[in-house]
C-alpha cells in the first residue's frame, strides 16, 4: 500500500513521524509527504511530492492528515488523526466534509465523534490511540528511572509551553510573574508555539540565563522528559504530559481543571509552583482518570493500530457505504490555492 502524509503546519511532523517509522520498519507500506502552507519549506526525510501531477502518479491508497482539510480531489481515502488532544478548543468537533475516516485517540473523543457519525453518515470513526505519543511512552519509562536517581539538591525543572491563540494563551499575562520568579533560580525550559508572535518571544528572551532557556526544537517530547512541572494554559501539551503523571499548572484553562492547579491570577503562579513541588502527587488520581478518558493506550503501538485500521478500512471497502459529503465549495477552493501556491 501507499500512504501520503499531508501537512500545512510544522507541528504536524512529530505527529506523523512515528507512523512513518512504523511503516518503514514493517516494510508493508510505502510513504510520501506533501508539504503546503506554513510547512512548505520544512526539511523532512523521505519522498516528498510537490504537485498534483506527482500525487496522481503516486496514487496513494490513503492520505493521513493531522489537520482539518485535505485536497478532496486527490486519490485515496482521507484520514483525520488530529494535531492535538485539546478537545475543548473551538473547532475540534467541526465536520469539514473532507474525511472518510476519523481515527480517534481515546473514548472521550471517540464517543463524541460517534454521535456526529450517526448524524452525517459520511464518515466512520475508529479508535486507535494517537501516534505522536508512541515515542513518548518509551521516554516515560526511561525518564522515571532518571528522576528517581535525581539529587534532592538539584533545582526543579519547569517547562513552560503556552498555546498561541489569542483567546487561550498565557504568555503575555504571565510574563511579569515569571520574571519575578527568576530569583528562585529554577531551571526553566520555554517552548513557544510555532505561531507565537515574534514580539512575545523577544520579550521572553530578555530573561535568558543559565536558568532560563527558550527552546526552538519542534519536538516538545524531549522537553517533557526533562521537566518536573509543566506550566501551560488551554493547550494539548497538558494532555500529552499526563503520561508522566507529574504536576501540571494551568492558567485560565477552559475545562478539566482537575488535571492540576488552575490559576486565574498571575500572582498565584509562585504559590502553585511551591505547592506542586511540596506535593507532586496531589492530583495523581485525577491525572490518571483524565488520561484514561483522553488516551488510555500506553503500549506505544498507536501507529500500528492506525495503519492496520486504515488498511482494513480500504480492504473491506467500508467507504462504499458512506453518504455523499457536504459540498463545501469555499473550503475546497481554499485548499486548491494552498496546494498550488
Amino acid at each position: 500500500m501507499r500512504f501520503l502524509f499531508f501537512i500545512t503546519k510544522p507541528y504536524s511532523v512529530p505527529v506523523l513521524n512515528p507512523i512513518k517509522d512504523y511503516c518503514d520498519e514493517s516494510g508493508e507500506v510505502n510513504t510520501a509527504w506533501f508539504k503546503a502552507g506554513a510547512a512548505k519549506n520544512l526539511e523532512i526525510n523521505g519522498l516528498t511530492l510537490k504537485s498534483d501531477d506527482e500525487v496522481f502518479s503516486y496514487d496513494p491508497d490513503a492520505i493521513i492528515v493531522p489537520g482539518n482539510v485535505v485536497p478532496h480531489y486527490w486519490p485515496g481515502v482521507k484520514v483525520q488523526i488530529f494535531h492535538g488532544l485539546c478537545e475543548e478548543k473551538k473547532g475540534h468537533y467541526d465536520i469539514t466534509g473532507f474525511f472518510d475516516l476519523y481515527c480517534t485517540p481515546g473514548p472521550l473523543i471517540t464517543e463524541k465523534f460517534q454521535v456526529l457519525q450517526k448524524k452525517y453518515k459520511s464518515f466512520l470513526v475508529k479508535e486507535t490511540g494517537w501516534p505522536k505519543l508512541d515515542n513518548l511512552v518509551k521516554k516515560v519509562n526511561s525518564s522515571k528511572k532518571i528522576k528517581s536517581e535525581k539529587s534532592k539538591k538539584e533545582k526543579e525543572t519547569i517547562l513552560y509551553a503556552p498555546t498561541f491563540s489569542r483567546k487561550y494563551k498565557s504568555s503575555s499575562s504571565l510574563f511579569n510573574a515569571i520574571k519575578k520568579i527568576q530569583k528562585y533560580k529554577f531551571n526553566w525550559l520555554v517552548k513557544f508555539h510555532n505561531l507565537e508572535k515574534e514580539s512575545v518571544i523577544k520579550k521572553y528572551e530578555t530573561l535568558s540565563s543559565d536558568y532560563f532557556k527558550i527552546i526552538e526544537d519542534d519536538n516538545i517530547l524531549n522537553l517533557m522528559e526533562s521537566a518536573d512541572i509543566l506550566i501551560t494554559d488551554t493547550s494539548s501539551v497538558a494532555y500529552e504530559y499526563l503520561l508522566f503523571n507529574r504536576p501540571i499548572i494551568t492558567y485560565k484553562a477552559e475545562t478539566r481543571f482537575e488535571k492540576g492547579l488552575n490559576i486565574v491570577q498571575s500572582d498565584d503562579l509562585i504559590g502553585a509552583i511551591v505547592r506542586s513541588i511540596e506535593d507532586p502527587d496531589e492530583f495523581k488520581q485525577s491525572r490518571d482518570e483524565i488520561l484514561n478518558d483522553i488516551h488510555p493506550y500506553q503500549d506505544g503501538k498507536s501507529s500500528k493500530r492506525l495503519i492496520e485500521t486504515i488498511s482494513d478500512f480500504i480492504k473491506n471497502k467500508e467507504f462504499k457505504n458512506l453518504k455523499r459529503k457536504p459540498r463545501n465549495w469555499y473550503r475546497k477552493m481554499q485548499i486548491r490555492k494552498i496546494v498550488s501556491s
